[in-house]
Parts: C-alpha cells; structure tokens; sequence
C-alpha cells in the first residue's frame, strides 16, 4: 500500500498544505502593514474543518477537486481591531499571534504525519529484521 492511500495521512497532508497556505497568507498581511487602505486576509479555518469532518465521516482519502487536483483555499478579507488613519488595519501584534498558533498547528500535523509513516514502517518490516 503506498502512504498516498493511507486516509490518516492524506488528512495530515492536506492540513499541512492549509496551514503552510495560511501561514503565507499572514506573511502578506505583515508585509504589508504600512500599505495604506490594506485589509489583512485569512483562510477560513472553520470551512477547512468542517471540509475535514465531511471527508471522515464520508472516508474518502483527500480533500480533492473534481480533476484530482489537491484544493487550495480562499483568502477572505479578516480585519484586525484597529483602523489606522490611512485605512490600514493591520495589527502586527494579532498577526504575530496566529502566525505562531499557525506554525503550532503545522508542526502538531507534521509530528503526526512522521509518527504515522513509522508505525507503517513498523508494521511492514520483517519480524527480527
């Protein structure tokens, strides 16, 4: 069985594709936290897990589109809570903070994804091998 046919790992790879997307996403907003009129943007977390629940309970493999393509997810336009006065409402502060539970979530589904190939590699070895 190749690990692209293991459900647990296609679910892993596909939120560590969301959070790397995610991650570039929170980038743009800091780089351009003094860009006037500039409205930060994020992935909407809660259609990605409802998408993972949906693909559980169906127990399909991947989050795909309908040619077999991985998806990729829609920025949506997330003000921070201030407003500067050149209309920038980008907070570096709140940024920082989902730039760091984003990094968190990332590096929990990559420890997963590892620890999952090793216990397949565990259970394909020869015994005494």
């Amino acid at each position: 069985m190749r690990p692209d046919h293991v459900p647990v790992l296609n679910l892993l790879r596909e939120t560590l594709g969301f959070q790397n997307q995610r991650q570039s996403v929170i980038a743009d907003n800091v780089a351009n936290a003094n860009t006037p009129g500039y409205t930060p943007k994020d992935l909407d977390q809660a259609a990605f897990h409802r998408e993972l629940q949906a693909q559980l309970r169906s127990g399909t493999a991947a989050l795909e589109t309908a040619r077999g393509e991985r998806r990729t997810w829609q920025t949506e336009d997330r003000p921070d809570t201030e407003t500067t006065v050149n209309g920038n409402s980008v907070v570096l502060e709140e940024q920082m903070i989902k730039a760091a539970e984003t990094r968190q979530s990332y590096e929990t589904a990559l420890s997963l994804y590892q620890k999952s190939l090793g216990m397949l590699r565990m259970a394909v070895r020869t015994p005494g091998g």
